[in-house]
């Protein structure tokens, strides 16, 4: 292959030879193979890339400075974005075979996304899901270790779908990939916005910049889907090129959500839609799962798929993994994992289980060198809605623990008992042993997660399975 193949003469100075045989588009001189065109976005790593065998350098126009080579140098205007044209030409534009969906929001992404993606299997299309927890190809599932993966990744999975026969794509968009502009070039049959709290600030530096990250979605939407009640629901339709539709509990909603209700056997509601009615009745807990189950059906719906069908298929939309999942303990109490790590997700968790119990206890923490404004927040919503709060470890990473503890701490009440356990799986542990008949337990901040991180790496860690074996110990 020549990078004339994935580098065009229109993004580049018409006088330079693309003729170069190349092997791949590579972004980390770490991942760097022989023959491979590196692109710099900062052009310090160029040197290493040649001493690594690159076969030509793609460099952003803005920072490179003439240094001699022993290899062409190809200067443009953004190479993060030529990196993502590349990578799917390298590919051969799998997406164009694809209809891709596509869901932000600072909460909720992963839950649409599995939501959508089970109802779409269910209505018989192949249907391949990128996300936090899992990426499918449609056939086969792994693990994922990206919200939305860079272009090296992505790319080729995409490719797997067209492989499979998939009909639909559905991906998570993060505000990060969004920046990296890691989806450049993608067009979205639909995009769905499910809220805007805070979140990621120390990566944005502001909520406008963190808000327009995720605006930008919508410029390469075909359609968009905006949850009615957010109101930065109106920033992104500012944005939206493509048709704009609206969900929620707000008779001006094209998708209007009516008598939700939530109790013991899980959620029900009636979304209503240019005069149909489409009854949902799910076991699943948490009032957020009512806005995320509607905007899989309406995006469903926004994309030609028939309400009656649709009806028949609700009963096999899932969950994530994590999402208020609840444990398989056989306790007189009850266990409940959930991903919310944000001041926002942490209320509607806690908010979804308040009304089941007469004592709720929650265990949590936040994550180490990440944005320390949310942490007294956090520590106000459990303050607020729990009874019991259990502090502890949440991927401190290298920064101390106890000042993180401190900081959530100064949200709290002096009035409000609270333990302090930076030692998650004591802190688990002593939840157990301290918890009464007909409690509610919540985990909060791993949900999915199989791992913890500090100050010596990552390392194995289950919450699920840290349970099932405590409890089997017991005896319970």
């Amino acid at each position: 292959m020549n990078l004339s193949h994935i580098l065009y003469p229109s993004e580049t100075r018409r006088d330079l030879n693309l003729s170069i045989p190349v092997a791949k588009p590579c972004q980390s001189v770490s991942a760097l193979a022989p023959g491979d065109v590196y692109f710099a976005s900062r052009c310090e790593n160029i040197q290493d890339a040649v001493n690594m065998g690159a076969s030509a350098i793609v460099a952003d126009e803005s920072a490179w400075t003439d240094i001699p080579l022993p290899i062409p140098v190809f200067p443009v205007k953004n190479v993060r974005r030529q990196y993502a044209l590349a990578w799917s030409r390298y590919t051969g534009h799998p997406e164009r075979a694809l209809r891709l969906i596509a869901v932000t929001g600072t909460n909720g992404k992963t839950s649409v996304t599995v939501f959508l993606c089970s109802l779409l299997r269910a209505l018989g299309y192949k249907t391949g899901l990128i996300g936090t927890t899992l990426c499918s190809d449609g056939v086969h599932t792994e693990p994922s270790d990206y919200t939305t993966p860079p272009p090296e990744i992505l790319y080729p999975l995409l490719a797997r779908m067209k492989a499979n026969g998939a009909t639909y794509a559905v991906m998570e968009a993060s505000s990060h990939a969004l920046t990296q502009e890691r989806l450049f070039g993608l067009r979205f049959a639909c995009a769905i916005f499910t809220n805007l709290t805070r979140d990621h600030l120390d990566y944005h530096g502001t909520y406008e910049r963190y808000a327009a990250a995720k605006a930008s979605l919508f410029t390469m939407a075909e359609h968009s889907l905006l949850f009615h009640s957010d109101p930065s629901a109106r920033r992104m339709a500012f944005d939206a090129t493509g048709d704009v539709f609206y969900y929620g509990e707000h008779p001006l909603a094209e998708f209007e959500i009516r008598d939700p209700l939530i109790s013991a056997e899980g959620i029900r509601y009636t979304l209503v839609s240019d005069g149909t009615e489409l009854p949902v009745r799910l076991p699943l807990y948490g009032r957020f799962h009512i806005a995320n189950t509607a905007a899989a059906l309406a995006c469903a719906i926004i994309l030609g798929e028939d309400p009656s069908a649709l009806a028949d298929a609700i009963p096999h939309m899932r969950t994530p993994t994590g999402r208020m999942e609840r444990l398989a303990t056989d306790t007189p109490y009850a266990v409940y994992l959930d991903y919310a790590h944000s001041p926002d997700a942490l209320t509607q968790a806690l908010s979804s289980l308040r009304p089941l119990t007469r004592r709720l206890t929650v265990l949590f923490g936040a994550g180490g060198e990440r944005d320390r404004g949310k942490r007294p927040q956090m520590g106000r919503a459990a303050a607020k809605l729990a009874d019991r709060i259990i502090l502890t470890n949440d991927n401190p990473r290298n920064e101390d623990p106890n000042r993180i503890l401190s900081d959530i701490m100064e949200g709290i009440p002096d009035s409000k008992a609270v333990i302090c356990i930076p030692d998650r799986e004591i802190a688990i542990q002593y939840a157990l042993d301290t918890a009464q008949a007909d409690d509610i337990l919540l985990f909060a901040g791993k949900g999915h997660e199989a791992y913890l991180i500090d100050e010596n790496g990552k390392h194995p860690f289950s919450e699920r399975e840290i349970v099932r074996k405590y409890l089997e110990r017991k005896g319970t």
